[in-house]
């Protein structure tokens, strides 16, 4: 098969959401498929520093690294090649919005910062993504890209809902991610397509945040522990990613011969 340039979610894709292990046999996919000279991409809602905290840096030399949704793009060096704000004002609307409910809010930029004390909700999330929780600090008015919300688990998060130009997509844990309203994974890789000269992608996700991306891939493939409307947005349902999903995936494409 030709180069191909490929997408991964992080969570529930890469690396089971409940044990926090990236299976042997998707190490050995992605060694395999840099071997062959493809292009591989981390696609994730997770900020660089989330990343980096998580290790998920270290699994392969990636090429790229779609974070914060799309919003903030890096190379493989960790260079910023593009980045996509948010309004100042949407964003005083947020804070203004989790002040209301005496809540934190997780806000991305420069450096991430919480504008309160951690709660159980913030605690709770952390320990989901098994990454450190920021310093509170005031929002000093600089770019962000994205920030997360945090509420129990089947909260609605109306309040940010409401706001302009903003869209939120509710997480697996007690939070949402807060991001810029018709901006997706999607939106960030047609931008990497123009930068590498390439006319298609191949996908791999399992969340509400993947569904444009797997929809807009020549070949989407949803994981077996996916959310129904990432299924439905896929070509391909493999297994979940505790059962070599990714490796059963990349076998029924033919990509590679593991």
């Amino acid at each position: 098969m030709n180069r191909q340039i490929l997408f991964f979610d992080i969570d529930g894709t890469l690396v089971d959401s409940t044990t926090h292990i990236v299976p042997a046999s998707t190490r050995a996919a992605l060694q395999k498929l840099k071997k062959a000279g493809h292009i591989l991409c981390i696609s994730t809602g997770r900020s660089l520093q989330s990343v980096t905290d998580g290790h998920f840096d270290e699994l392969i030399d990636w090429d790229i690294f779609l974070c914060n949704n799309g919003q903030a793009i890096y190379n493989h060096d960790k260079s910023l090649l593009h980045m996509t704000p948010i309004p100042r004002e949407s964003v005083e609307a947020c804070i203004q919005a989790a002040e209301t409910q005496e809540a934190p809010l997780l806000i991305m930029g420069k450096k991430q910062i919480l504008t309160r004390k951690p709660n159980a909700y913030v605690i709770t999330s952390a320990e989901f993504f098994k990454e450190s929780i920021p310093d509170v600090e005031a929002y000093d008015g600089s770019d962000v890209i994205m920030m997360i919300a945090y509420g129990p688990m089947g909260y609605a998060y109306e309040e940010y809902m409401a706001i302009p130009s903003v869209d939120v997509m509710i997480g697996q844990s007690t939070y949402a991610d807060v991001v810029l309203k018709g901006f997706s994974k999607a939106i960030g890789i047609r931008f990497i397509l123009d930068h590498f000269q390439m006319q298609d992608y191949l996908a791999f996700g399992d969340s509400l945040n993947d569904v444009e991306m797997l929809q807009h891939a020549r070949i989407g493939v949803a994981m077996g522990n996916a959310h129904e409307e990432a299924k439905r947005a896929a070509d391909i349902i493999t297994r979940d990613v505790s059962e070599d999903g990714i490796y059963h995936a990349l076998r029924q494409m033919r990509l590679l011969d593991l």
